[in-house]
């Protein structure tokens, strides 16, 4: 005879399992939801870092703009300033062309003398390089900021010298007439060579014309610059 299974047994049993499962989905639930909270938390975390980052992404590229930008401005600056002080030093070496008022002189051999006393020497009517220096010197007496002879800029390495009857200025050979430009003070250097050794040329019967002009062009130095000996400190 089979022993029967008290009603109140299996009520017990069912409840206990259906508690034990509830409380397993219970438990289920309130952990994936606790991960899921806390994934929303590192999602919300982790945007609101990238939006700092590209704040700061940001500011840092407007910082470098105005950084470039600032460099750029100094170096047009600085550019500039180089551009303007290398400007000047061509011009103080002679190497680019000149424009300004200034003297026009034009000096020739005295042929007429010469021709009415073919005795007499002829070194005593012609044009020579000491004539030539003597003007230089009076003009830069007189503050000249350029000088040319015959077309041939005067810088500070020119010469100016005799090879036998012909005159030779950087290395060029010139011939009269002699026309020397001067850019500067027409007053001031048409005293300087007046009262000097262009006023004894007129007593000697040279023939001579002295010219103030408005604008008088004056080429660069054609020359070679080649220092040998010389190097910047």
């Amino acid at each position: 005879m089979r022993k029967c299974i008290p009603p109140l047994l299996i009520v017990c049993l069912l409840s206990g399992f259906f508690l034990a499962y509830q409380l397993k989905i219970q438990t289920k639930n309130t952990s994936f939801n606790a991960i899921s909270q806390r994934n929303n938390n590192l999602i919300a975390i982790i945007q609101d870092l990238e939006k700092e980052s590209k704040n700061q992404e940001n500011q840092i590229e407007a910082m470098r703009n105005q950084l470039n930008e600032m460099q750029n401005q100094n170096n047009q600056g600085k550019l500039q300033d180089l551009q303007i002080q290398l400007k000047k030093a061509k011009i103080d070496a002679g190497l680019t062309p000149v424009v300004g008022k200034g003297l026009f002189i034009t000096l020739d051999d005295n042929k007429e003398g010469l021709k009415n006393a073919p005795t007499d020497d002829p070194n005593r009517y012609i044009v020579h390089s000491d004539h030539l220096l003597n003007l230089v010197n009076e003009l830069k007496i007189g503050s000249a900021e350029a000088i040319s002879i015959n077309g041939q800029r005067l810088i500070t390495t020119s010469e100016i010298r005799c090879v036998g009857s012909v005159i030779m200025v950087n290395m060029t050979r010139i011939a009269p007439p002699f026309e020397i430009q001067a850019i500067g003070s027409p007053k001031l250097m048409a005293e300087s060579v007046t009262l000097g050794h262009l006023g004894i040329l007129k007593t000697a019967n040279y023939p001579i014309s002295l010219e103030e002009h408005e604008e008088i062009i004056i080429p660069a130095y054609k020359g070679d610059l080649q220092f040998k000996y010389t190097s910047p400190q």
